[in-house]
């Protein structure tokens, strides 16, 4: 009938935008101290990066913002494992390699070190012989490898699931296939979500819905600066297993599974990820050039499907209400990677591709995720432009806003994460890091 008032679920204190690991994480921290939390999700609990990751859960490598966060998530990575089960994460402490083979690796590799020491990591520089102890089919000339024996991999999306189980045990509601399309304020406050069908009041609401967020927080006055970066991933057929260790090469990265397949990525190089350009990422062109330009010949700019997905998104509230076309996998990069892993490991070169998929990157500038409360007079937290770090912080990620939601602060200094960094030109972008 018109002009009848429209559906409401049941009001909450938290409302979350997006049901991946960082938000499911929030929602059970939430929770656990009482609050009433409901999350929203466009589709299912990890469909998009929370199960589409490589799967790392690490602490080298990282920009020296990030470390502390890492350093926490893999704590709280083992305590989750503890309580739910080894079969309920897929978490394995068999150590991430991360070798050199030119002096501009040795260089990088080198930096993440010394970032490591300072945070007092369990990270040690090997030597070629100390490389081929622990990984003695490793074939290539190395100079020299960086090895933190404390890093982990886990299986995304059985994890994400998980942590949105315990979530929901815990009292949070879990609403899939809930797109919010706008988010709702009263007196300049928020007051609440409205998805396709229904409206949810709240007077704290979590914006942790990765490449979605731009178009959400822009009626409230907020700029995200995220690209979107279209990242291939393959898996092939299983081996008989042989090691326990993860690599992030210069050429391609990868992660042994438990029925000994590997997962395949690109390496530490940059080389191998699409730049898919959005209407949002026009917009924020001038924080983005620099990397472009030092960059220019690595890269693969499209405008296509995402550019007309994110201006229907940003001019119509049905557009982001749909569910996101599955992202197209870059087949060539896929084989390229598989090909380089078959040159790591000369006993597997008959080793064959058993699946691709692809995955939606919400990029920053300087790489390193927003996490803030943009304005403190309304209610309004927002997590994303992750980079591809989501996966591995999201449980620190989840305890630290949780924190900031209940208590006021969280725990960790989370000042290096702010929104407004892009305004003041507080930008710098980590050698190291990726």
């Amino acid at each position: 009938m018109s002009g009848a008032a429209p559906r409401l679920f049941e009001p909450v204190d938290v409302a979350i935008v997006g049901g991946g690991i960082v938000g499911c994480s929030a929602a059970w921290r939430l929770a656990q101290r009482g609050l009433k939390v409901a999350v929203f999700e466009r589709g299912v609990i990890a469909s998009e990066q929370s199960s589409r990751a490589w799967g790392f859960v690490r602490q080298q490598g990282r920009h020296e913002a990030e470390v502390p966060l890492a350093a926490e998530a893999n704590r709280l990575w083992i305590e989750q494992t503890e309580r739910f089960g080894q079969d309920a994460t897929g978490f394995v402490p068999g150590g991430i390699l991360v070798p050199a083979e030119t002096e501009a690796d040795e260089e990088r590799v080198t930096s993440g070190h010394e970032v490591a020491a300072r945070f007092q990591l369990r990270t040690r520089i090997l030597d070629r012989g100390q490389m081929r102890e622990l990984l003695p089919e490793l074939a290539g000339n190395w100079r020299m490898g960086l090895f933190t024996a404390g890093d982990a991999h886990a299986e995304p999306a059985l994890s994400t699931r998980t942590i949105a189980r315990a979530a929901r045990e815990a009292g949070a509601s879990i609403y899939e296939h809930a797109p919010v399309v706008a988010i709702d304020t009263q007196g300049g406050s928020v007051s609440g979500v409205v998805t396709a069908a229904r409206r949810c009041a709240a007077p704290i609401v979590l914006l942790a819905s990765g490449i979605g967020a731009p178009a959400l927080a822009r009626p409230l006055g907020h700029n995200l600066p995220i690209q979107v970066i279209r990242s291939s991933v393959g898996e092939t057929e299983a081996a008989k297993p042989f090691t326990r260790v993860a690599m992030w090469g210069p050429r391609v990265a990868y992660r042994p599974c438990h029925d000994g397949s590997f997962v395949i990525g690109n390496g530490y190089r940059g080389l191998g990820a699409d730049y898919d350009l959005t209407a949002a990422s026009l917009r924020n062109l001038r924080h983005f050039l620099p990397a472009y330009r030092n960059n220019w010949r690595l890269l693969r700019l499209n405008i296509g499907g995402e550019f007309l997905d994110d201006v229907r998104a940003s001019l119509s509230r049905q557009s982001r209400a749909r569910p996101l076309p599955e992202p197209r996998v870059n087949t060539r990069k896929v084989a390229q990677n598989i090909e380089q892993f078959r040159a790591l490991f000369p006993h597997l070169a008959g080793l064959k591709l058993a699946r691709s998929w692809a995955g939606r990157i919400d990029l920053t500038p300087d790489v390193i995720p927003i996490i803030d409360r943009p304005d403190p007079q309304r209610g309004l937290f927002v997590a994303a432009g992750f980079s591809g770090h989501g996966f591995a912080l999201g449980p620190s990620v989840g305890k630290q806003l949780a924190e900031w939601i209940a208590d006021g602060r969280p725990s960790l200094d989370l000042k290096a994460f702010r929104l407004s960094r892009f305004a003041e030109g507080d930008v710098n972008r980590a050698k190291q890091a990726l």
